[in-house]
């Protein structure tokens, strides 16, 4: 009971019993407030059914908050906050409409704090909330200085997490540390391209550009406020400021730097000063100060808290400074002589890609980053445009070749000619690549010229035999191309357009080949036409032209059988063996154990051109059989060579008959008598 009469007492105080909200809601308050000069900010969170403050304070430079957890008392016209100890903290007075606090810090003894300023708060949305509005605004996709600077405001004046409700509070941590870096990343690179592209042609665009640039350099537009603590802020507001300088200087239009009377303050918002520091305080880049100018500052920073220091790092720093303006100098000439040459392939190898050559930076010591900043990345449009203009005399090159001024072979290798070695540099690298693709399209241009000549005689070809022979089987021709050879792709599309007219040719050779085939005597010895010659490997092997390979091989393996026994009959025939002797075997003596059949021996004597007869002399009983061998005549040799052997049957058999002595004979037997029978009949070695 005592707990509610205090709340209500409390409410009252506060102006909450106007039924705007629900007792039970929390209330939030932010401000500021000064001890001992150090300014201090403040997130409180009043839970109304319990008449408790969460009092959240933190230095403006600090990152972490102190907290205090208080409950409210009502006294005289105002409130009192104590902790769980009874320790008085604050003292609260109220407007009416309970939108601030005005509040005092106490002692232990519940007396003001001389060190601490009377302040207040105001209410505020509820820190939910807040977060809220601020990753809207981390979301911006192309984000402004304007949006830079109101989420570097709500960044500034960050509230704890702890007052976010609990189950959001990992939630939120994890959002704002993956949003916020990503946000000020998107800011840098988006400020940057608009201050590239800024025009620069008159004097008022020159003028906007430099109120842009300092419009969003400011340590305001930080998410810290200063650029101490955050060396990506720093570093891309030197960036800008060194960007818009350099392109000033190109123009013949300087920079100045800012004022004066200023200075002193700027250099205080720095804990510790260095060049880099001291070029932002100025803004003037140190690449631009000339001894007039440096020795001018000395004189204005003897009047600021830090002159010792400022002095000392001039002091030291000056020969670097010199140095630094030296070498701006000197690159800024060299890009002029740069952008000076002309728009050709030579000139874009010979310079590496439009870049100054290793030696000239060694021996002028220029750094990458210097190098970068005056000639590498300020040069990459003339780049740019210098390499579509080699690609363009590269694809003209190759556009007025032909196969006799260069083989498709050769194509690629004259990229190396062309281009040298292109390792080590991304843009001779893309221009050699770029020369490569036009190399191969200049050969499938030449091929596909080629072949679609060959098309064209092919479709005008006729559907023959002879049509296919003389064609290379309407299939593609490579002779012509120095060893070069079609994509696969170009191979589909040369085979689809000629696949009809291929088709019906071999439907009709086909037949050509059988009907020739057939119509041949097999006993007439003339030279083989074409057509008969294509079961030897007349045709190209391709699997389209298969069935017309395959009519060619059976053609010539049934023409072969003929042609065998054909011979065989005639050899037989010739020979005046009897039915019988044709029909038995033949040994090379009595005592073999097996003969041969006769008519093998005839007729593989006949394919050999050995002629096999078997004369015989005399009647009845006195009669005698022979066998006699006749091999073919050699040039100039006027005698006949020939064996004959006297053959008597085995064992007074008809049909089984052996060799026993020469009779006659007008060369030597060439081998063993015993492997004569087979060579003959070509089962053995024949020497």
């Amino acid at each position: 009971m005592q707990i509610f009469a205090r709340a209500v007492a409390i409410f009252a105080i506060l102006g909450y019993l106007t039924g705007e909200t629900e007792a039970s809601e929390s209330k939030f308050y932010r401000g500021t407030h000064l001890c001992n000069g150090a300014l201090t900010l403040d997130d409180w969170e009043f839970i109304s059914r319990e008449a408790r403050f969460n009092v959240f304070f933190r230095r403006a430079d600090g990152l972490s908050f102190q907290s205090l957890e208080l409950t409210a008392q009502s006294m005289g016209d105002g409130l009192v906050l104590f902790d769980e100890r009874g320790r008085p903290w604050l003292a609260l007075r109220t407007q009416p409409d309970g939108e601030r606090l005005h509040g005092r810090w106490l002692t232990y003894q519940g007396k003001p704090q001389s060190e601490c300023e009377p302040f207040t708060v105001e209410r505020t949305k509820s820190v939910k909330e807040r977060m809220d509005d601020l990753f809207a605004l981390l979301g911006a996709a192309d984000p402004t200085v304007g949006t830079a600077r109101a989420a570097a405001a709500e960044q500034q004046r960050l509230p704890p997490i702890a007052l976010l409700p609990e189950l959001d509070q990992q939630a939120y941590r994890q959002r704002y540390a993956e949003a916020a870096p990503a946000f000020w990343k998107r800011f840098y690179e988006a400020e940057r391209k608009r201050l590239v592209e800024h025009p620069v042609e008159t004097s008022e665009d020159r003028m906007r550009l430099v109120a842009q640039m300092r419009d969003g350099i400011g340590a305001e537009v930080t998410s810290q406020g200063s650029f101490d603590q955050d060396s990506a802020a720093r570093q891309s507001a030197l960036d800008r400021l060194r960007l818009v300088a350099d392109r000033l200087a190109d123009r013949n239009s300087p920079l100045q730097a800012r004022p004066m009377d200023g200075l002193c303050e700027r250099i205080s918002g720095f804990n510790y000063i260095d060049t880099d520091r001291l070029e932002l305080a100025v803004g003037l880049p140190v690449e631009y100060w000339d001894r007039g100018f440096t020795e001018g500052l000395l004189g204005r920073v003897q009047a600021c808290k830090e002159a010792r220091t400022v002095v000392h790092l001039l002091t030291q720093s000056y020969p670097e400074i010199e140095k630094r303006a030296r070498s701006a100098s000197w690159l800024r000439e060299q890009r002029k002589r740069l952008l000076a040459l002309p728009l050709t392939l030579a000139t874009f190898r010979d310079t590496n890609g439009l870049h100054l050559n290793q030696e000239d930076l060694r021996r002028n010591d220029i750094s990458r980053s210097v190098y970068e900043r005056f000639v590498g990345s300020s040069l990459d449009p003339r780049r740019a445009e210098m390499e579509r203009a080699a690609v363009r005399e590269v694809e003209d090159g190759f556009a007025r070749e032909t196969p006799a001024s260069l083989p498709p072979t050769e194509a690629r290798a004259r990229c190396q000619t062309l281009i040298n070695r292109p390792w080590g540099n991304d843009a001779l690298a893309r221009l050699f690549n770029a020369c490569t693709a036009a190399a191969d399209g200049y050969v499938e241009r030449t091929m596909r010229q080629a072949f679609q000549t060959q098309v064209e005689r092919i479709e005008a070809a006729p559907k023959t035999f002879e049509g296919l022979r003389t064609h290379n089987g309407f299939l593609m021709d490579t002779t012509d191309l120095g060893g070069a050879y079609p994509s696969p792709a170009l191979v589909a599309e040369f085979n689809g357009k000629v696949s009809g007219a291929r088709a019906e040719a071999i439907r009709v050779a086909k037949a050509e080949v059988e009907r020739a085939f057939a119509a041949v005597d097999p006993l007439v010895e003339t030279p083989d036409s074409p057509i008969l010659q294509c079961g030897r490997g007349a045709m190209p092997s391709d699997v389209t032209l298969r069935p017309l390979v395959e009519a060619c091989s059976e053609g010539a393996r049934a023409l072969n059988a003929r042609r065998e026994a054909a011979q065989c009959e005639q050899a037989l025939k010739a020979s005046g063996a009897t039915d019988s002797l044709r029909a038995g075997t033949i040994r090379s003596s009595a005592t073999a154990k097996s003969g041969l059949p006769v008519h093998k021996v005839v007729c593989g004597g006949a394919r050999q051109k050995v002629s096999v007869t078997f004369p015989a002399s005399g009647m009845l009983w006195w009669s005698k059989q022979f066998m006699e061998v006749r091999l073919p005549d050699n040039a100039g040799q006027l005698e006949p060579r020939t064996i004959r052997w006297l053959i008597e049957p085995v064992a007074g058999s008809n049909t089984d008959w052996a060799l026993t002595k020469i009779e006659t004979k007008t060369i030597d037997l060439p081998g063993p008598q015993e492997a004569v029978l087979s060579c003959l009949a070509q089962e053995g070695f024949c020497q």
